[in-house]
């Protein structure tokens, strides 16, 4: 019995010590389920930080601009720093240096460059372009004093004066079309339109001026009247519109030659102070050299100074030579050119009036003024060219001058009496006696003289156009060369101070 009670209350014990464990265990899952819950809450609250570092749109501005300039602005600092040593400071002085030198050597390089194009343009274009003009001018005026004096005598007119008429034609149209040409090269804008439409003119009245002359022509040889009327319509055509266009054109290519040589012959002021301001830093740098290292000057610096001392006196010496020749010996051989030019006009236009004065049988009062004009302007004309002319050929001119005087004055007598037959041969004969004067004689050579004088003052003012383009040859390629070399000199030269601070 005992041990039955005994087993009774063991198994009781077993059975009531066995009964907590599903308490236990039931128990012990709520908990777990619990914490993982709160694990689980936890890790969906912490989502939150990762949108907000997907979404870098909220930082602040500051924030944005020292994360964009911080790292220039630490470079910037660090060149800053350096440049405040002596070997920043002396890099920073070369660096300024070099560019002063390019700076200018280039400047003047091409400044040098573009002078001597626009000289050759002017040698090239714009000169003989003025030259076409006076060619057309004279050649004009030439045709019509031909032309008219082929009526003094009834028939035919002489075949000599035929083939200078013609001749004289053929070079007037040739010279428009060469102006035309240089045109499109030498003039610009308003000048070369203006230079079209008085060529264009020009071109169109030739021919009608030609065939009104031919008409005259055939009345004179006819013997009818009427010729002289259509000559004297031919030559008013000449003189009042043909020979006004081209006085012109012969103006505005004059003028700009004139200026053209005036603008290219002055100094070069700024791109001579350009190289003059370069040497100056270049003895400034060696001064703060000197200071700095308590040594003698550097050699390369002084290489690079005579380099610049080189290109200033090259540049300066051309520029002399330029105005020299471009502007003050231009001008000695322009002006009588210019004023040789004007006077041959006057007197073919005197020669011309002589000839009416005698077909209209006309006062010589009036031709008497216009010939003491011409004779004024010619003697003018031949002075300005005696400074630089064959004397003998000028004094041939003053010869032939006072001859024509003298025949025009016997022609003025003549008129005036009535002697038409004798004034005539005044006119017209060229035998050379002692009894008579000749106008013809007389005016054809000092034509001659005229034409001689107008080529030596032309070849001398393209000698003098000439020796400013020589003067400015090889001068750009050299400043070049002297910059490079100076540029060279002076970094060899601070070499050495730089490798004592590495």
């Amino acid at each position: 019995m005992r041990e039955a009670r005994t087993t009774q209350r063991g198994r009781g014990t077993a059975t009531s010590a066995a009964r907590p464990a599903p308490d236990s265990a039931s128990g012990s899952a709520p908990g777990s389920a619990g914490f993982a819950s709160e694990a689980g809450s936890a890790a969906g609250g912490d989502e939150w930080l990762d949108s907000f570092e997907e979404r870098p749109e909220n930082r602040g501005a500051r924030s944005f601009v020292a994360d964009t300039f911080t790292g220039p602005l630490r470079w910037v600092r660090r060149v800053l720093d350096f440049a405040a040593t002596t070997p920043g400071r002396i890099i920073a002085m070369m660096l300024v240096l070099t560019l002063a030198l390019v700076a200018a050597g280039w400047a003047m390089s091409y400044s040098m460059a573009q002078r001597q194009q626009a000289l050759n343009v002017v040698v090239d274009a714009t000169e003989p372009m003025s030259n076409s003009a006076h060619v057309l001018y004279t050649s004009l005026s030439q045709a019509d004093t031909v032309s008219t004096t082929g009526f003094i005598s009834p028939g035919m007119v002489a075949q000599q004066d035929m083939h200078l008429y013609l001749a004289s034609l053929d070079r007037a149209i040739v010279a428009a079309n060469e102006i035309l040409e240089g045109a499109v090269d030498a003039s610009s804008g308003d000048t070369r339109d203006d230079v079209r439409d008085l060529v264009t003119q020009i071109q169109r009245d030739v021919p009608l001026y030609a065939g009104i002359m031919e008409r005259a022509k055939t009345n004179q040889r006819m013997g009818n009247p009427v010729g002289v009327a259509y000559m004297s319509q031919a030559s008013g055509l000449m003189r009042e519109r043909m020979l006004d266009d081209a006085s012109t054109l012969f103006r505005i290519s004059r003028e700009q030659v004139a200026t053209q040589m005036d603008r290219l012959s002055s100094p070069q002021w700024v791109p001579l102070s350009g190289l003059a301001a370069a040497l100056i830093f270049l003895v400034l740098a060696q001064y703060y050299l000197w200071r700095v290292f308590r040594r003698r000057l550097n050699k390369g610096f002084l290489v690079a100074s005579a380099l610049m001392v080189v290109a200033i006196a090259w540049v300066g010496g051309s520029n002399y030579a330029a105005w020299r020749s471009g502007s003050v010996g231009f001008e000695m051989a322009s002006n009588p050119w210019q004023e040789l030019t004007a006077a041959r006009i006057d007197a073919q236009e005197t020669r011309t009036d002589e000839i009416f004065a005698l077909l209209r049988r006309q006062s010589v009062d009036e031709s008497e003024t216009s010939f003491s004009a011409t004779y004024a302007s010619v003697s003018s004309a031949l002075d300005a060219a005696s400074e630089n002319a064959d004397p003998y050929l000028v004094q041939s001119g003053r010869d032939a001058l006072d001859a024509w005087r003298d025949a025009h004055r016997d022609l003025v007598d003549t008129l005036n009496e009535g002697r038409f037959d004798h004034a005539i041969d005044i006119l017209t004969d060229t035998s050379r006696t002692a009894d008579t004067t000749s106008s013809a004689l007389a005016y054809a050579q000092l034509d001659s003289v005229f034409s001689e004088l107008i080529q030596q003052t032309r070849a001398d003012m393209r000698e003098y156009i000439g020796a400013s383009l020589d003067a400015t040859r090889a001068v750009s390629g050299a400043v070049a060369v002297l910059t490079f070399l100076s540029i060279l000199a002076i970094w060899l030269g601070i070499r050495r101070r730089l490798r004592e601070y590495l």
